[in-house]
């Protein structure tokens, strides 16, 4: 790991450890104090973080519509995705595929609502890292929370999400959406 690459990591470690609030508050401090700022080389434009931002919402509104092509507008066809799960005090690992992921949405008759706040993005050339924490829902029907950690990578024809991790888990081991359950 190169010593550049260490606040990152320390950075994602940290926010692992620590609820959102918690998180927001000692990013404000970080970026307050004169010098501290060591990430600051990694903080993306606002038309940057817009456009991270905006490849992770058309991933989940993929989801929520089953919209196969809009999915995979958004992602590589190599895309990793990998997710923990904690229930009744045990954790297990998993893994999924695109395709995988594409026959879900399609078959489900019932919209899958992620919702996420807070982001955090990263950005190094063509190299994104979106942090943020989420709410899942099976239409009405509250599933789980969690984080998702994705990294994208930026081409001609823009973002594209090359990786996708997530906790999955259950308040109050995790928040909700501030805005409360969705509407739908």
């Amino acid at each position: 790991m190169t010593l550049r690459a260490a606040p990152i990591v320390l950075l994602l470690a940290t926010v692992a450890c620590t609820g959102a609030d918690e998180h927001a508050a000692m990013m404000d401090m970080n970026m307050s104090a004169p010098g501290t700022d060591e990430l600051a080389a990694y903080r993306p434009s606002a038309q940057q973080a817009a456009e991270v931002e905006a490849t992770l919402q058309s991933l989940f509104d993929a989801l929520e519509t089953g919209d196969e092509d809009l999915l995979r507008s958004v992602t590589d066809p190599s895309l990793v995705m990998h997710f923990s799960e904690t229930r009744d005090g045990e954790t297990s690992f998993g893994s999924s595929t695109l395709d995988g992921l594409a026959s879900r949405i399609t078959s489900s008759e019932t919209p899958l609502i992620e919702r996420m706040w807070d982001p955090v993005v990263m950005v190094n050339g063509s190299l994104a890292t979106i942090w943020t924490p989420y709410d899942f829902y099976v239409g009405e029907t509250f599933s789980h929370c969690g984080v998702d950690a994705a990294n994208l990578m930026s081409g001609p024809d823009g973002w594209r999400i090359v990786a996708l991790s997530w906790t999955r888990l259950q308040p109050p081991e995790c928040d909700l959406h501030p805005d409360g359950p969705p509407s739908i």
